[in-house]
């Protein structure tokens, strides 16, 4: 527990250092969703303890379970605007040592037309591109808790720009002895780039999109439903957009200042409520709302559902599949597909 501490106190620190070095985050890739349960609870899961979901390890490190030993999980995300997004992760558990997992994690933004300064088409293509490595590892520290880190060599491309990068999750979690309630902290993305895209940023460091989150999770001893409430940005109270678009008038391409939200708008800005309806352990469905994203992506005069996700889990034979479709803007909808399985069930 000593040595936990430690880790979480120094990587923090190291975080916040070279995040004084630039404006805006970088890697912001880190934080997509990439599992179709969590998807469809609104985005943000660390709280949910279960003893054999591989996925849920991506979100709290601490949530890697022994249950997961030879576990693999398969997850595609056809994002918004055309972006592929995959999450491809194994674990193996160790008696007496602890529980790892390796994970990749990819997004794929497409092709673009490479044009001059001037708007001139070159008749050339270039892509864009992110990649994680995901090295998880979980022990149980005390009796009904476990902590976990999480460590991710970052590579991004775009076009002839490169930029490495290193960055840490570090993580525990709590279940109670009746099984029925858990909970989860996470310090997320904590870390720096170790090479930047040069003339993109003229060198400059940028910080990575730290975040605090806490989540909470109770199942109901005799009704089939479980409901789940995360927290996040916890480090930063204002979530307010400093600037938001002129929609009063249509010809503007100018920002105008962002409206203050009040104590309770501004607090559940933070909050990311799920709920699941579990009537047997080989199928659920599942539903989230997400305020923030919400109040970020939505046109005030037509919300059109913005923030709301919901999603299907089905076990079929040895594999476990799972979709999820997210509303995130008034014509932009995610959809999640996930499969998982026990590889030694096949030997």
């Amino acid at each position: 527990m000593r040595r936990l501490s430690i880790l979480i106190v120094f990587l923090a620190i190291f975080n916040s250092a070279f995040s004084q070095f630039g404006g805006s985050n970088t890697y912001d890739f880190l934080n997509l969703a990439s599992s179709a349960r969590v998807n469809a609870l609104g985005g943000y899961q660390v709280g949910i303890v279960d003893s054999n979901e591989l996925s849920l390890s991506y979100y709290n490190p601490s949530l890697l379970m022994p249950a997961a030993h030879e576990h693999l999980t398969l997850n595609y995300i056809r994002y918004i605007a055309g972006i592929n997004v995959g999450y491809v992760s194994y674990a193996r558990n160790v008696e007496k040592i602890g529980t790892f997992a390796a994970g990749i994690h990819y997004v794929n933004y497409g092709k673009f037309d490479e044009a001059l300064e001037n708007g001139y088409l070159t008749g050339k293509t270039f892509s864009a591109s992110d990649y994680a490595l995901n090295l998880i590892f979980s022990r149980n520290i005390w009796k009904t808790f476990t902590a976990g880190v999480n460590v991710k060599p970052i590579l991004s491309s775009y076009e002839t720009y490169t930029s490495l990068g290193i960055a840490a999750d570090v993580g525990i979690s709590y279940v109670d002895s009746s099984g029925l309630f858990s909970a989860g902290l996470v310090f997320k993305n904590m870390g720096t780039q170790i090479t930047t895209y040069q003339y993109l940023t003229d060198g400059e460091y940028e910080p990575l999109p730290f975040d605090i989150q806490v989540g909470f999770s109770q199942k109901l001893a005799h009704a089939p439903f479980r409901f789940n409430v995360t927290l996040n940005q916890l480090h930063k109270w204002n979530l307010t957009d400093k600037k938001t678009w002129d929609y009063d008038h249509k010809d503007s391409t100018d920002y105008i200042e962002g409206s203050s939200d009040d104590f309770l708008r501004q607090t559940f800005r933070h909050v990311i409520l799920g709920v699941e309806f579990i009537p047997s352990k080989n199928f659920s469905i599942g539903f989230g709302y997400n305020y923030q994203r919400m109040r970020q992506l939505s046109i005030s005069a037509r919300q059109a559902a913005v923030g709301l996700s919901g999603g299907i889990n089905v076990k079929i034979s040895k594999f476990r599949l799972s979709y999820a479709i997210a509303r995130y803007h008034l014509s932009g909808t995610s959809n999640t597909f996930s499969v998982s399985f026990n590889l030694s069930e096949f030997r």
